[in-house]
């Protein structure tokens, strides 16, 4: 079997969402600190809004940094996770929150390695994004990838 050949997914529903993703097809995981800066600088109307959340976050994190100490050697993280299911929780499918206003593109693609089949969600976001893979066995596959109300769904068979 070929290793490292990735198939992309069709995500059911994803073409409502494309309008607003394309208004922001120069922001996402690979952006720039500059750029970033000036996206957001150009858009001030939520600089309140950034400031409030800026403290909260900072009042939020300062309580946890050993915990984040703790786990910045590993390789789970809130942007980039990995996550291996056995056939009954891949059975019961699986739900990945995903922020639909931040979102600049969704793609989910499969691949076979090491007797495993990987599927990778990537959804860059406006400042960032996320990349997800999970593990599943490599007999089971997507059967399907439906994204509502910001949750992508993805079943496999």
């Amino acid at each position: 079997m070929l290793k490292d050949m990735w198939r992309k997914v069709d995500v059911v529903g994803y073409n409502d969402l494309e309008e607003a993703v394309d208004e922001h097809l120069d922001r996402g995981l690979d952006i720039h600190a500059e750029a970033m800066h000036q996206h957001f600088l150009a858009d001030l109307t939520h600089l309140e809004s950034a400031k409030s959340n800026h403290n909260e976050i900072l009042t939020h994190i300062s309580g946890k940094i050993e915990h984040s100490k703790k786990h910045t050697r590993t390789f789970d993280s809130d942007s980039v996770a990995f996550d291996e299911l056995d056939r009954e929780s891949a059975k019961a499918g699986f739900d990945i929150n995903l922020d639909i206003e931040s979102l600049t593109s969704l793609t989910v693609t499969t691949s076979i390695d090491d007797e495993r089949r990987l599927v990778r969600v990537i959804a860059p976001e406006r400042f960032g994004g996320m990349i997800r893979t999970l593990s599943v066995p490599a007999t089971m596959d997507v059967e399907s990838a439906i994204i509502s109300d910001g949750v992508l769904h993805l079943s496999f068979d």
